[in-house]
């Protein structure tokens, strides 16, 4: 366990300089407390642990609440203890009374993340800017991260996966633990998997769409389309060539299409509004 931190005592003289001015260079927490105050003394030690484990990455103070009646009317306290963590000079986030070691551990990660969270972070800035070699690189190497190399994982698997690389983003997925929070997205990821095959099978979409420019009755040109839309998550038009497959010929490919259907459906959840359309048509035509 860490060893506590340093902690500054703060009055009212000081708290512009040590509060202020300090949380914009990095974040800056302060408890509010009294002495005569069990709670306080409750979650002084935890919350000075907590702060310890970040290695200066958020500072601590304290404002005895009794001796500086001036800051604790500024900040409205009107139960302690309360913790403000300041970023910028302003109040960023707060909260009041005791907590648990795993919730500061929390609250305390959303208000500076941790390396991995930033470079998490940067990599997706990347893709937003359409930087994908770039993204990929960051990724790579954070897929061993502790923290947060499940969330890697999933976001690189993804990546390559808008890229065609199907088997490459299959060993991205792969390699995200069944019980985190991220194998439920990694799984979803995986049936895009199989869409974009049975895309590329064919050709790709613009071979399909060229196939049924020519022959509106080619059912494997029609699924490869479709499979090219979900591939791309473009749900809509991937479940309207679907549905037209099956109304066609629903023994195609084993009911294939159908199932594809039911498989978006999962993806999407019940209350999505394509859903329950596609579903009420879904049951017209079956």
């Amino acid at each position: 366990m860490a060893p506590a931190a340093p902690v500054k005592d703060v009055n009212e003289s000081a708290f512009e300089a040590d509060v202020i001015a300090r949380s914009r260079e990095v974040p800056v927490v302060v408890d509010f407390w009294a002495a005569w105050c069990a709670p306080c003394r409750t979650l002084g030690p935890i919350l000075e642990r907590e702060v310890a484990a970040l290695g200066g990455r958020v500072e601590l103070v304290k404002v005895d609440t009794d001796a500086n009646p001036k800051l604790a009317a500024r900040y409205e306290i009107r139960g302690i203890p309360a913790v403000k963590a300041f970023t910028m000079g302003d109040v960023a986030r707060e909260f009041v009374g005791v907590q648990s070691a795993e919730f500061l551990r929390r609250w305390l990660a959303e208000l500076a993340p941790s390396p991995g969270r930033q470079a998490l972070a940067a990599a997706a800035g990347l893709v937003a800017k359409n930087d994908r070699a770039g993204a990929e690189a960051a990724l790579r190497p954070l897929q061993g991260d502790p923290e947060v190399g499940d969330a890697a994982a999933v976001a690189l698997g993804e990546l390559l996966l808008d890229d065609g690389r199907a088997d490459d983003a299959e060993a991205a997925f792969a390699s995200v633990n069944p019980r985190s929070p991220q194998a439920d997205a990694a799984d979803a990821a995986r049936r895009r998997i199989t869409f974009a095959r049975d895309a590329a099978a064919f050709g790709g979409r613009d071979a399909a769409t060229a196939a049924l420019a020519r022959d509106p009755n080619d059912l494997e040109a029609r699924f490869a389309l479709a499979s090219a839309h979900a591939a791309a998550l473009a749900w809509e038009p991937a479940l309207a060539e679907f549905l037209e497959l099956v109304r066609r010929n629903r023994k195609f490919r084993d009911d294939g299409a159908r199932l594809a259907m039911l498989v978006i459906f999962d993806h999407l959840g019940a209350q999505h509004p394509l859903v329950s359309e596609y579903r009420r048509q879904l049951q017209i035509v079956t």
